[in-house]
């Protein structure tokens, strides 16, 4: 055989060597282009891209504190543009969470979450959603009422909320929410779903993704008795 012949035969070999070490590297990584995570594209649960940063946050959250839910101060603006007080949600047991209505990830696999719960209820079991904006500048009246008819929620089994900017701190204390900003404009934030009962005490509450229907239901027919 020739040198030259030789010479390439040899080049040829390394690039296959080096092109099956890289794509070795990336399957161990769990970085496979296209590859799509629970909530859309990303890098993976346990990578670093946007997406499991904020699910990572969802996992995260604090001990309650501060006042009951329901002595949160401050005006609270619901999808009609009505301002609202936290203590007119006395009177009846209900589901609270928290989202923003621009979030493509955690947020929408709440409401999943608690819709599997509606669908499922049974009879006389009590169903009452209350969802507080963690986004005050964004989500208005109306940005609420489309966010409310694109997951078709029913404005009379769903309170959609947004508080006045000084109401945000203590109502996330009061939930025991850790949120903040993100490096890509959004709002990392904990997962959390509260039951609370009658009184507007949180009962019990969930934290993460994945909370069963079951257990929500359960927990929810306790708080009214």
């Amino acid at each position: 055989m020739r040198p030259v012949t030789l010479i390439r035969l040899a080049a040829a070999a390394t690039v296959v060597v080096l092109v099956l070490f890289a794509v070795g590297r990336i399957e161990r990584r769990g970085i496979l282009p296209g590859e799509r995570g629970p909530a859309g594209p990303s890098s993976g649960e346990n990578g670093a891209g946007p997406d499991a940063r904020e699910i990572q946050a969802a996992r995260e959250a604090l001990p309650p504190g501060g006042l009951p839910l329901v002595a949160v101060p401050g005006a609270f603006t619901d999808a009609a543009g009505r301002v609202r007080r936290l203590s007119e949600l006395r009177g009846e047991p209900f589901l609270a969470s928290v989202l923003y209505t621009r979030c493509p990830t955690v947020c929408p696999r709440v409401i999943a979450e608690l819709k599997r719960l509606e669908r499922s209820a049974e009879e006389g079991l009590p169903t009452r959603f209350v969802l507080f904006s963690l986004d005050p500048a964004h989500d208005t009246p109306e940005v609420l009422r489309a966010f409310a008819e694109v997951h078709a929620l029913n404005p009379e089994t769903w309170t959609l909320l947004t508080p006045e900017p000084g109401a945000l701190e203590p109502l996330t204390r009061a939930l025991g929410v850790a949120s903040g900003p993100d490096a890509a404009g959004g709002i990392a934030h904990s997962a959390v779903i509260a039951v609370v009962d009658g009184e507007g005490r949180v009962r019990r509450r969930h934290v993460g993704l994945g909370s069963p229907a079951a257990a929500l239901a359960a927990e929810l027919r306790a708080s009214a008795r």
